[in-house]
């Protein structure tokens, strides 16, 4: 019989697994179950946990390929994300909102062109959101997780391949952390940002890498 629980899934995983990674990956599936996974059950009485994302830690960059270079990378260097509804099992979201504005490209003369009105046009929409919809495990550290990407006045589903970190930074006891990369592709002519085609790859590889903190809860 299938087991739907997806923390006893991945528990049979575990196993495998060093000590301090099979920590991380416990609470990386409880996430991805925040995330959307169903759950035989929902722990409505768990505490609802909150999280900061660290932006320090945290950016966002695409990348295609271009005449000039083998590969254009843009970088935004400021973004917001919040963990929405992480309570037990309960179902919740992933938001990350891409300040525009903040573009910077490994060929400093493609920057203002991209922000510029033929492309982004950042001026009257400084910000590429991305929220999620649905999330399928597929590993103890990894997921499918899929949402709405919206550049200027279009939105697309989105599918990205997310892994969590089974590493963090701070020793064990410091403080909690919730870190993932998030890869997927997508077309930019699907969203209107069809100019320079002669000269620039249409596929668009974005890369989404966010830390979170787990804020202490108030006695």
């Amino acid at each position: 019989m299938l087991d739907r629980n997806p923390i006893r899934r991945c528990g049979m995983a575990m196993g495998r697994l060093k000590p301090y990674a099979a920590a991380i990956a416990t609470f990386a599936c409880a996430a991805c179950a925040a995330f959307g996974v169903s759950a035989d059950q929902v722990d409505v009485s768990s505490p609802l946990a909150q999280y900061r994302l660290d932006p320090g830690r945290s950016g966002v960059t695409f990348g295609v390929t271009n005449a000039w270079h083998s590969n254009l990378t843009m970088r935004f260097s400021r973004i917001g994300a919040e963990l929405d509804g992480f309570q037990g099992l309960a179902s919740g979201r992933v938001m990350v909102t891409i300040d525009a504005t903040s573009l910077e490209a490994n060929a400093p003369f493609v920057t203002g062109i991209v922000e510029g009105g033929g492309m982004l046009d950042v001026v009257h929409y400084p910000a590429i959101r991305f929220v999620s919809t649905r999330l399928v495990r597929t590993g103890p550290l990894n997921c499918l997780l899929t949402g709405d990407l919206t550049i200027r006045t279009t939105t697309r589903p989105v599918t990205l391949a997310v892994t969590f970190d089974a590493d963090p930074h701070e020793p064990t006891g410091t403080r909690q952390t919730l870190a993932f990369s998030a890869d997927g592709h997508f077309s930019r002519a699907a969203f209107g940002l069809t100019n320079w085609s002669s000269a620039v790859g249409d596929d668009v590889h974005m890369r989404i890498r966010a830390e979170f903190v787990r804020e202490r809860a108030d006695p």
